[in-house]
């Protein structure tokens, strides 16, 4: 009889500790995705208030430029202060490693349609009005992670503005 006692506690011994390993893991779920929707929404308004920006004075919006076949927001040298729109002070999710930014470049080129003949060259770039304007705007958003190789965990959003300025 003792044996058979012996042997039902290990295994029910074994089923509490696996249930724990698994309550465990579900937690860690749980708390990143509540990071993440957390950083996605902080990561959205500040895209929205670039954006806003940008639509409101166009002519004085900070840009960026890329080096021809790096676009800008990927230059680590245009997250400066001097290239880019921060946040300063503002706090939009806590834990934030930095306040939210956000790398605006025109991309007004790429309005341009171009023209092909048969032989498939580029013949003629066609104009276009030098009031119609696109812009680049990428947002970003960094929260100390500090299980991370790097410290922080980071979302970046972006989106394209076309806009007719008439002034």
């Amino acid at each position: 009889m003792l044996p058979v006692v012996l042997v039902i506690l290990t295994i029910l011994t074994g089923l509490v500790v696996t249930q724990l390993q698994r309550n465990t893991i579900d937690e860690r779920l749980a708390a990143n995705a509540r990071e993440t929707l957390m950083i996605d929404g902080a990561l959205q308004t500040a895209l929205r208030w670039c954006e806003y920006r940008v639509t409101v004075r166009p002519r004085e919006t900070q840009l960026a430029a890329g080096d021809g076949t790096t676009p800008a927001w990927n230059i680590a040298a245009n997250w400066g202060d001097a290239t880019s729109l921060n946040f300063t002070g503002m706090v939009l999710v806590a834990g934030a490693a930095l306040e939210p930014a956000c790398v605006i470049e025109d991309v007004t080129d790429e309005l341009v349609p171009v023209t092909t003949g048969r032989s498939g060259r580029v013949e003629a770039r066609a104009g276009i009005d030098p009031r119609f304007r696109k812009y680049r705007v990428t947002a970003r958003v960094r929260v100390a992670a500090p299980e991370m190789a790097n410290g922080w965990r980071e979302m970046m959003a972006q989106s394209d503005l076309r806009l007719y300025i008439d002034r």
